[in-house]
Protein backbone atom coordinates (compact mmCIF):
# COMPACT_ATOMS: atom_id res chain seq x y z
CA UNK A 1 0.00 0.00 0.00
CA UNK A 2 1.50 3.44 -0.77
CA UNK A 3 1.91 6.21 1.29
CA UNK A 4 -0.01 9.37 -0.11
CA UNK A 5 -0.47 13.34 0.35
CA UNK A 6 -3.71 13.67 2.28
CA UNK A 7 -5.92 16.89 0.85
CA UNK A 8 -7.63 19.51 2.67
CA UNK A 9 -10.33 18.22 4.98
CA UNK A 10 -12.36 18.82 7.61
CA UNK A 11 -10.54 18.82 11.27
CA UNK A 12 -13.09 17.11 13.53
CA UNK A 13 -13.67 13.61 10.81
CA UNK A 14 -9.53 13.19 12.46
CA UNK A 15 -10.05 14.25 16.16
CA UNK A 16 -13.03 11.84 16.59
CA UNK A 17 -11.48 9.00 14.59
CA UNK A 18 -8.44 9.73 17.16
CA UNK A 19 -10.21 9.65 20.23
CA UNK A 20 -11.66 5.99 18.93
CA UNK A 21 -7.88 5.13 18.63
CA UNK A 22 -6.86 5.72 21.82
CA UNK A 23 -9.64 3.10 22.99
CA UNK A 24 -9.01 0.91 20.56
CA UNK A 25 -5.25 0.89 21.07
CA UNK A 26 -5.58 0.77 25.14
CA UNK A 27 -8.02 -2.21 25.08
CA UNK A 28 -6.18 -3.86 22.76
CA UNK A 29 -3.15 -4.07 25.57
CA UNK A 30 -5.53 -5.61 28.29
CA UNK A 31 -3.97 -8.81 29.39
CA UNK A 32 -6.62 -9.74 31.74
CA UNK A 33 -10.07 -8.53 30.01
CA UNK A 34 -13.26 -8.27 31.86
CA UNK A 35 -16.27 -10.38 30.95
CA UNK A 36 -18.38 -6.97 30.85
CA UNK A 37 -15.88 -5.42 28.75
CA UNK A 38 -15.08 -8.24 26.02
CA UNK A 39 -17.16 -9.00 23.04
CA UNK A 40 -20.65 -10.15 23.44
CA UNK A 41 -21.32 -14.11 23.00
CA UNK A 42 -24.44 -13.43 21.23
CA UNK A 43 -26.89 -10.58 21.71
CA UNK A 44 -26.69 -6.98 23.59
CA UNK A 45 -23.80 -4.81 23.62
CA UNK A 46 -19.91 -4.14 25.36
CA UNK A 47 -18.04 -1.99 25.02
CA UNK A 48 -15.50 -3.20 23.10
CA UNK A 49 -18.46 -3.78 20.17
CA UNK A 50 -18.55 0.15 19.81
CA UNK A 51 -14.78 0.36 18.75
CA UNK A 52 -14.69 -1.27 14.62
CA UNK A 53 -18.42 0.39 13.94
CA UNK A 54 -17.14 3.74 14.65
CA UNK A 55 -14.72 3.22 12.66
CA UNK A 56 -16.52 1.82 9.60
CA UNK A 57 -19.21 5.10 10.31
CA UNK A 58 -16.31 7.45 9.91
CA UNK A 59 -14.70 5.99 7.60
CA UNK A 60 -18.13 6.36 5.50
CA UNK A 61 -17.75 9.66 6.46
CA UNK A 62 -14.23 10.04 5.33
CA UNK A 63 -15.00 8.51 2.39
CA UNK A 64 -17.87 11.29 1.48
CA UNK A 65 -15.22 13.59 1.35
CA UNK A 66 -12.85 11.94 -0.76
CA UNK A 67 -15.33 11.00 -3.57
CA UNK A 68 -17.77 13.80 -3.40
CA UNK A 69 -16.58 15.22 -6.76
CA UNK A 70 -14.75 11.77 -8.63
CA UNK A 71 -14.52 8.12 -7.88
CA UNK A 72 -11.02 7.66 -8.84
CA UNK A 73 -11.35 4.05 -10.17
CA UNK A 74 -8.33 2.36 -9.97
CA UNK A 75 -6.72 3.66 -7.17
CA UNK A 76 -9.90 2.60 -5.21
CA UNK A 77 -9.71 -1.06 -6.72
CA UNK A 78 -6.34 -1.30 -6.17
CA UNK A 79 -7.08 -0.01 -2.47
CA UNK A 80 -9.69 -2.82 -2.28
CA UNK A 81 -7.32 -5.96 -3.60
CA UNK A 82 -4.82 -4.81 -0.92
CA UNK A 83 -7.16 -4.89 2.17
CA UNK A 84 -8.17 -8.14 1.15
CA UNK A 85 -4.40 -9.35 0.89
CA UNK A 86 -3.72 -7.41 3.83
CA UNK A 87 -6.61 -8.97 5.21
CA UNK A 88 -5.67 -13.11 4.94
CA UNK A 89 -1.69 -12.09 6.15
CA UNK A 90 -3.55 -10.73 9.21
CA UNK A 91 -5.83 -14.13 9.62
CA UNK A 92 -2.49 -15.94 8.87
CA UNK A 93 -0.22 -14.16 11.67
CA UNK A 94 -3.59 -13.95 14.16
CA UNK A 95 -4.07 -17.52 13.85
CA UNK A 96 -0.83 -18.64 13.39
CA UNK A 97 -1.97 -20.71 10.17
CA UNK A 98 -0.84 -20.62 6.80
CA UNK A 99 -2.51 -24.10 6.02
CA UNK A 100 -4.74 -23.08 3.00
CA UNK A 101 -7.14 -25.87 3.71
CA UNK A 102 -8.45 -24.20 6.32
CA UNK A 103 -7.54 -20.55 6.11
CA UNK A 104 -9.65 -18.06 7.05
CA UNK A 105 -10.94 -16.21 4.15
CA UNK A 106 -13.36 -13.79 5.90
CA UNK A 107 -11.82 -11.08 8.57
CA UNK A 108 -11.87 -7.48 9.63
CA UNK A 109 -10.16 -6.01 6.80
CA UNK A 110 -11.60 -8.23 3.81
CA UNK A 111 -14.95 -6.93 5.30
CA UNK A 112 -13.58 -3.00 5.39
CA UNK A 113 -12.61 -3.76 1.89
CA UNK A 114 -16.33 -4.73 1.03
CA UNK A 115 -17.35 -1.50 2.42
CA UNK A 116 -15.26 0.67 0.55
CA UNK A 117 -15.47 -1.45 -2.14
CA UNK A 118 -19.57 -0.55 -2.17
CA UNK A 119 -19.35 2.69 -1.06
CA UNK A 120 -17.02 3.49 -3.84
CA UNK A 121 -19.72 2.14 -6.29
CA UNK A 122 -22.58 3.66 -4.57
CA UNK A 123 -20.77 7.03 -5.08
CA UNK A 124 -21.14 6.15 -8.80
CA UNK A 125 -25.04 6.84 -8.13
CA UNK A 126 -25.18 9.31 -5.54
CA UNK A 127 -23.49 12.37 -4.08
CA UNK A 128 -26.01 13.86 -2.21
CA UNK A 129 -26.58 13.87 1.84
CA UNK A 130 -30.34 13.02 0.60
CA UNK A 131 -29.46 10.63 -1.45
CA UNK A 132 -27.23 8.55 1.72
CA UNK A 133 -29.88 8.98 3.21
CA UNK A 134 -31.95 7.11 1.40
CA UNK A 135 -29.32 4.67 0.99
CA UNK A 136 -29.01 4.03 4.92
CA UNK A 137 -32.69 3.81 5.27
CA UNK A 138 -32.98 0.72 1.71
CA UNK A 139 -29.82 -1.15 3.07
CA UNK A 140 -31.40 -0.80 6.68
CA UNK A 141 -34.45 -2.24 5.72
CA UNK A 142 -33.28 -4.85 3.25
CA UNK A 143 -31.44 -5.99 6.28
CA UNK A 144 -33.59 -5.97 8.79
CA UNK A 145 -36.05 -7.90 6.60
CA UNK A 146 -33.54 -10.67 6.33
CA UNK A 147 -32.87 -11.15 9.29
CA UNK A 148 -37.11 -10.63 10.64
CA UNK A 149 -37.94 -13.31 7.55
CA UNK A 150 -34.86 -15.39 8.69
CA UNK A 151 -36.36 -15.08 12.03
CA UNK A 152 -39.86 -16.53 11.88
CA UNK A 153 -38.27 -20.20 11.78
CA UNK A 154 -36.18 -19.82 14.55
CA UNK A 155 -37.54 -21.09 17.61
CA UNK A 156 -39.49 -18.16 19.69
CA UNK A 157 -39.13 -16.37 16.98
CA UNK A 158 -35.56 -15.10 17.66
CA UNK A 159 -32.10 -15.70 15.78
CA UNK A 160 -29.90 -17.54 18.02
CA UNK A 161 -26.60 -19.46 16.94
CA UNK A 162 -28.36 -22.19 15.81
CA UNK A 163 -30.66 -20.48 13.82
CA UNK A 164 -28.87 -17.42 11.83
CA UNK A 165 -28.62 -16.11 8.09
CA UNK A 166 -24.85 -15.78 8.43
CA UNK A 167 -24.40 -19.65 9.81
CA UNK A 168 -26.13 -21.01 7.10
CA UNK A 169 -25.03 -17.97 4.28
CA UNK A 170 -21.39 -17.74 4.97
CA UNK A 171 -20.18 -21.37 5.46
CA UNK A 172 -22.16 -21.87 1.82
CA UNK A 173 -20.26 -18.95 0.19
CA UNK A 174 -17.04 -19.62 1.65
CA UNK A 175 -17.48 -23.12 2.99
CA UNK A 176 -17.17 -24.11 6.47
CA UNK A 177 -13.21 -24.50 7.18
CA UNK A 178 -13.02 -21.15 6.17
CA UNK A 179 -15.32 -18.75 8.16
CA UNK A 180 -14.79 -17.47 11.24
CA UNK A 181 -13.60 -20.35 14.01
CA UNK A 182 -14.75 -23.13 10.91
CA UNK A 183 -18.44 -22.51 11.91
CA UNK A 184 -17.84 -23.74 15.66
CA UNK A 185 -19.79 -20.34 16.57
CA UNK A 186 -22.83 -20.74 14.58
CA UNK A 187 -22.52 -17.52 12.90
CA UNK A 188 -19.46 -15.05 11.01
CA UNK A 189 -19.30 -11.87 12.84
CA UNK A 190 -17.18 -10.27 9.93
CA UNK A 191 -19.24 -12.49 6.73
CA UNK A 192 -21.42 -11.87 4.20
CA UNK A 193 -24.48 -11.05 6.54
CA UNK A 194 -22.15 -8.54 8.71
CA UNK A 195 -20.90 -6.44 5.91
CA UNK A 196 -24.58 -5.73 5.04
CA UNK A 197 -24.65 -4.52 9.11
CA UNK A 198 -21.74 -2.13 8.28
CA UNK A 199 -22.47 -1.01 5.06
CA UNK A 200 -25.78 0.53 7.34
CA UNK A 201 -23.45 2.44 9.47
CA UNK A 202 -21.33 3.61 6.53
CA UNK A 203 -23.97 4.99 4.69
CA UNK A 204 -25.14 6.36 7.31
CA UNK A 205 -21.91 7.96 8.09
CA UNK A 206 -21.62 8.87 4.39
CA UNK A 207 -25.23 10.77 4.50
CA UNK A 208 -23.07 12.50 7.65
CA UNK A 209 -20.38 13.80 5.48
CA UNK A 210 -22.03 14.71 2.66
CA UNK A 211 -24.52 16.73 4.57
CA UNK A 212 -21.70 18.60 5.96
CA UNK A 213 -20.16 18.87 2.64
CA UNK A 214 -23.41 20.57 1.90
CA UNK A 215 -23.40 22.80 4.70
CA UNK A 216 -20.04 24.00 3.68
CA UNK A 217 -20.85 24.74 0.28
CA UNK A 218 -23.65 26.63 1.07
CA UNK A 219 -21.69 28.81 3.52
CA UNK A 220 -19.23 29.56 0.82
CA UNK A 221 -21.75 30.63 -1.66
CA UNK A 222 -23.30 33.09 0.92
CA UNK A 223 -19.58 33.98 1.18
CA UNK A 224 -19.07 33.02 4.52
CA UNK A 225 -22.27 35.22 6.33
CA UNK A 226 -23.57 32.61 7.76
CA UNK A 227 -21.97 31.51 10.63
CA UNK A 228 -19.61 28.27 10.69
CA UNK A 229 -19.79 25.01 12.36
CA UNK A 230 -22.26 26.42 15.53
CA UNK A 231 -24.71 26.59 12.34
CA UNK A 232 -23.73 23.22 11.16
CA UNK A 233 -24.39 21.52 14.86
CA UNK A 234 -28.38 21.30 14.47
CA UNK A 235 -28.62 19.66 11.23
CA UNK A 236 -25.94 17.14 12.59
CA UNK A 237 -28.04 16.78 15.57
CA UNK A 238 -30.70 16.26 13.25
CA UNK A 239 -29.43 13.69 11.18
CA UNK A 240 -28.25 11.87 14.36
CA UNK A 241 -31.97 11.94 15.70
CA UNK A 242 -33.42 10.82 11.70
CA UNK A 243 -30.77 7.31 12.55
CA UNK A 244 -31.87 7.06 16.48
CA UNK A 245 -35.45 7.35 15.15
CA UNK A 246 -35.05 4.71 11.91
CA UNK A 247 -33.02 2.71 14.02
CA UNK A 248 -36.24 2.63 16.90
CA UNK A 249 -38.37 1.65 13.38
CA UNK A 250 -36.61 -1.43 12.52
CA UNK A 251 -36.51 -2.50 16.22
CA UNK A 252 -40.41 -2.59 16.14
CA UNK A 253 -41.29 -3.08 12.62
CA UNK A 254 -40.16 -6.78 12.73
CA UNK A 255 -42.25 -7.27 15.94
CA UNK A 256 -45.11 -5.75 14.40
CA UNK A 257 -45.33 -7.39 10.86
CA UNK A 258 -43.76 -10.83 11.19
CA UNK A 259 -44.13 -10.97 14.91
CA UNK A 260 -40.31 -12.20 15.82
CA UNK A 261 -37.98 -10.43 18.48
CA UNK A 262 -35.10 -8.73 16.57
CA UNK A 263 -32.12 -8.20 18.37
CA UNK A 264 -29.58 -5.42 19.08
CA UNK A 265 -26.36 -7.05 18.88
CA UNK A 266 -22.87 -6.72 17.22
CA UNK A 267 -22.48 -10.60 15.93
CA UNK A 268 -25.01 -9.95 13.22
CA UNK A 269 -24.35 -6.45 12.93
CA UNK A 270 -28.53 -5.48 13.06
CA UNK A 271 -29.74 -2.97 11.83
CA UNK A 272 -30.60 -1.08 14.79
CA UNK A 273 -26.92 -1.33 16.25
CA UNK A 274 -25.68 0.05 13.26
CA UNK A 275 -28.13 2.98 13.55
CA UNK A 276 -27.22 3.60 16.66
CA UNK A 277 -23.83 3.56 16.72
CA UNK A 278 -23.96 5.89 13.80
CA UNK A 279 -26.26 8.22 15.91
CA UNK A 280 -23.98 8.90 18.53
CA UNK A 281 -21.08 8.81 16.68
CA UNK A 282 -22.82 12.01 14.42
CA UNK A 283 -23.28 13.87 17.50
CA UNK A 284 -19.70 13.28 18.71
CA UNK A 285 -18.60 14.61 15.15
CA UNK A 286 -20.99 17.26 15.82
CA UNK A 287 -19.41 18.67 18.67
CA UNK A 288 -15.76 18.06 17.47
CA UNK A 289 -16.92 19.96 14.68
CA UNK A 290 -17.86 23.05 16.92
CA UNK A 291 -14.84 22.71 19.04
CA UNK A 292 -11.87 22.30 16.33
CA UNK A 293 -13.16 23.35 12.79
CA UNK A 294 -12.00 26.80 13.38
CA UNK A 295 -9.66 28.91 11.75
CA UNK A 296 -7.68 29.91 15.04
CA UNK A 297 -7.80 27.46 17.96
CA UNK A 298 -6.10 28.74 21.35
CA UNK A 299 -2.61 26.84 21.85
CA UNK A 300 -3.65 24.86 24.62
CA UNK A 301 -6.36 23.16 22.29
CA UNK A 302 -3.86 23.01 19.44
CA UNK A 303 -1.27 20.96 21.33
CA UNK A 304 -4.48 18.98 22.36
CA UNK A 305 -6.30 18.57 18.53
CA UNK A 306 -2.46 17.73 16.96
CA UNK A 307 -1.51 14.21 17.75
CA UNK A 308 -5.26 12.97 17.52
CA UNK A 309 -5.66 14.93 14.29
CA UNK A 310 -2.42 12.44 14.04
CA UNK A 311 -3.74 9.34 14.87
CA UNK A 312 -7.27 10.10 12.91
CA UNK A 313 -5.01 10.87 9.69
CA UNK A 314 -3.28 7.28 9.67
CA UNK A 315 -6.46 5.67 11.43
CA UNK A 316 -5.79 2.77 9.18
CA UNK A 317 -2.75 1.88 10.14
CA UNK A 318 -3.04 2.28 14.08
CA UNK A 319 -6.15 0.44 14.30
CA UNK A 320 -5.16 -2.82 12.25
CA UNK A 321 -1.50 -2.27 13.19
CA UNK A 322 -2.14 -2.21 16.92
CA UNK A 323 -4.68 -5.12 16.45
CA UNK A 324 -1.70 -7.24 14.52
CA UNK A 325 1.14 -6.21 16.87
CA UNK A 326 -0.95 -7.61 20.10
CA UNK A 327 -2.03 -10.62 18.20
CA UNK A 328 1.74 -11.42 17.92
CA UNK A 329 2.88 -10.26 21.44
CA UNK A 330 -0.31 -12.18 22.91
CA UNK A 331 1.04 -15.37 21.67
CA UNK A 332 1.90 -18.02 23.80
CA UNK A 333 5.65 -18.34 24.37
CA UNK A 334 7.99 -22.13 24.99
CA UNK A 335 8.76 -21.28 27.93
CA UNK A 336 5.04 -20.35 29.09
CA UNK A 337 3.92 -16.67 29.33
CA UNK A 338 3.19 -14.60 26.44
CA UNK A 339 5.85 -11.66 25.49
CA UNK A 340 3.04 -9.24 26.10
CA UNK A 341 3.56 -10.32 29.79
CA UNK A 342 7.06 -9.97 30.25
CA UNK A 343 7.30 -6.58 28.58
CA UNK A 344 4.46 -5.37 30.61
CA UNK A 345 6.42 -6.81 33.69
CA UNK A 346 9.17 -4.82 32.62
CA UNK A 347 8.09 -1.53 32.03
CA UNK A 348 5.09 -1.45 34.93
CA UNK A 349 4.21 1.74 36.28
CA UNK A 350 4.24 2.44 40.31
CA UNK A 351 4.07 -1.56 40.37
CA UNK A 352 1.17 -1.93 37.97
CA UNK A 353 2.03 -4.03 34.50
CA UNK A 354 -0.93 -3.31 32.68
CA UNK A 355 -0.84 0.60 33.30
CA UNK A 356 3.36 0.36 31.63
CA UNK A 357 1.89 -1.51 28.77
CA UNK A 358 -0.80 0.62 27.60
CA UNK A 359 1.03 3.90 28.21
CA UNK A 360 3.83 2.27 25.95
CA UNK A 361 2.02 1.27 23.17
CA UNK A 362 -0.24 4.36 23.30
CA UNK A 363 2.99 6.22 23.49
CA UNK A 364 4.30 3.83 20.59
CA UNK A 365 1.24 4.56 18.16
CA UNK A 366 1.19 7.92 19.09
CA UNK A 367 4.65 8.53 18.21
CA UNK A 368 4.68 6.73 14.60
CA UNK A 369 0.80 8.84 13.82
CA UNK A 370 3.09 12.06 14.81
CA UNK A 371 6.31 11.14 12.83
CA UNK A 372 3.94 9.90 9.98
CA UNK A 373 2.07 13.69 10.25
CA UNK A 374 5.20 15.25 10.24
CA UNK A 375 6.84 13.57 6.90
CA UNK A 376 3.03 14.27 5.10
CA UNK A 377 2.84 10.11 4.62
CA UNK A 378 -0.92 8.68 5.07
CA UNK A 379 -1.72 5.41 4.75
CA UNK A 380 -4.93 5.15 2.55
CA UNK A 381 -8.29 4.35 2.64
Amino acid sequence: MSFVVAATRIRSLDVVRGVMLVASVVSDTLLVQKEWFGHTVWEGVHPLDLVFPVFVTLTGCGLAFAMHRRVPAWPMTRRVLVLVLAGLLYNAIAMNSWSLGDWWLTGVLQLYAGVVAVLALLHLVTRRWWGWAIVTVVLGAADATLQGVWATGCAGGVLSPECNPSGAIDPFVFGVAHVYHQGAFGHDPVGLVALLGALVSASAGATAGHLMLWLRERRDARGGRVAGPVADLPSLLGAACAMALLGWVLVTAPEAVWSVHPLVMKRLWTPPFALWVAAGTVVALGVAHVIVDRPRLSAPLRALVWPLEALGRNSLLVYFGSHALMSVLTRPLEGGGTAAVRLAEIVAVTGDPQLGLSILMLGFWLAVACVFRWRGWYLRP
